[in-house]
């Protein structure tokens, strides 16, 4: 009898999928196979490992409208003793079993439990006091909890040791620059990224000891601290979650057109003192990593020589990253504006546009959001809102390295 495995067994098998509520979307491996629970999917015995999977390993799925998406894996059992008498009997056909997978086989039931999209919320706090280092002792920063997003934030019950936040909040440079006038701060960038950390921490699973936060950060201090992050994903080998936060001003270098972030310390007359944004991006993709996601909320102002920035904290050169692939590695960067556009604030909640519908997508989904979720939502909202309140143009832009093209969208953020 030729390649008895694979004439009894085949090379597909048939998968019963089950879930509780029923009536689930069902994905496999990363893919919606268009059935809903409970529903037949037909797997490949043989499976190619992806992002989603190990190799001979079905990821199962199920998503339901109001529920936490529920995920089960099913390793491969071998029938290594059908395997082993092909191979004494026949050889080429214990070779063609062995090439169709035939030998593999995975659970012919799965079932499924789906919970509700409920949330455990830390307590509401009304102020938490922050010290920011200025250069002069310590001056007193007080964090007053005034926006929706700032209140009952979900807590994820896990804390993962590979996971890490690098947060800048940069917003008062006039202390740091005598020659400045009030106007040149960022309002409310130190409550984005005050907010941004709670986040990072209650949400996506980042150890306390595993954030590094500087508000008003010099350029010694936002150095110093690219650098540490920049040792922390060698020494994880690779292990490392990393996201990555700016609000602050940037600059467009007038000759050049390179884009900067700036901290406090350095002048407008003089951006290419700043952080160069794509040498910024190398430092975060130099050795490889599980994947590094930054969010900017930044201002990049062309006309803030000649004129006050109390209303802008927009980006006018487009953070990107190199078309030519110079910058590889798994990075998305998710950043609040297009062109020319300003990046503005939310008065009434006090945050920046962007960082409010970024939080308040968080708090929603309690983290548990893909990349392509995050990014439409984002975009949605901030589109509309900032015409509606700040009567401007505003939409955000998601640039990935080449390395991520074709992951990045299944990514979560939890």
């Amino acid at each position: 009898m030729s390649s008895c495995a694979t004439i009894f067994y085949g090379s597909h098998q048939d998968v019963s999928v089950y879930s509780e509520p029923p009536g689930a979307d069902i994905y496999v491996n990363g893919k919606n196979t268009n059935q809903k629970t409970p529903g037949e999917v037909n797997v490949k015995r043989r499976a190619p490992a992806s992002f989603n999977n190990k190799q001979n390993e079905q990821v199962y799925t199920v998503k339901k409208e109001g529920y936490l998406d529920s995920e089960y894996r099913d390793k491969a059992s071998v029938r290594s003793l059908l395997l082993y008498f092909d191979f004494i009997a026949y050889i080429i056909p214990g070779l063609v079993d062995l090439a169709a997978g035939s030998h593999l086989a995975y659970e012919d039931l799965v079932f499924l439990k789906l919970n509700p999209k409920t949330f455990k919320t830390d307590t509401v706090v009304k102020k938490e006091i922050v010290y920011v280092p200025t250069g002069n002792g310590k001056q007193e920063y007080v964090f007053e909890k005034k926006s929706d997003v700032d209140q009952s934030i979900p807590i994820t019950p896990s804390q993962f040791p590979y996971r890490f936040a690098l947060i800048f909040g940069n917003e008062d440079y006039s202390s740091h620059q005598v020659e400045l006038g009030g106007e040149i701060n960022v309002a409310f960038a130190r409550n984005d990224a005050s907010a941004v950390k709670e986040y990072c921490i209650k949400t996506m699973g980042v150890p306390d000891e595993n954030v590094i936060f500087l508000l008003d950060a010099t350029t010694g201090q936002m150095n110093q601290a690219i650098s540490k992050a920049n040792k922390l994903i060698k020494a994880t080998q690779g292990k490392a979650t990393f996201y990555v936060y700016y609000a602050g001003h940037g600059l467009p270098d007038e000759v050049t057109k390179e884009a900067y972030l700036m901290p406090v310390d350095v002048s407008g007359k003089n951006a290419n003192e700043g952080i160069l944004l794509k040498s910024f991006y190398e430092k975060l993709t130099e050795f490889p990593s599980e994947r590094v996601t930054v969010f900017i909320d930044a201002c990049f102002s062309g006309g803030a020589r000649n004129q006050g920035l109390l209303a802008a904290r927009g980006v006018k050169i487009n953070p990107k990253v190199d078309a030519d692939g110079a910058i590889t590695g798994k990075l998305v960067v998710f950043s609040a504006s297009s062109g020319e556009q300003s990046s503005l604030p939310y008065k009434a909640q006090q945050h920046g546009i962007f960082t409010y519908y970024l939080l308040k997508k968080l708090k929603e989904s309690g983290g548990n959001v893909t990349y392509a979720e995050l990014s439409e939502y984002i975009t949605e909202k901030v589109s509309l809102q900032s015409l509606l309140i700040n009567d401007k143009e505003q939409n955000p832009k998601v640039n990935v390295s080449t390395n991520s093209q074709e992951v990045w969208k299944t990514w979560t953020i939890k």
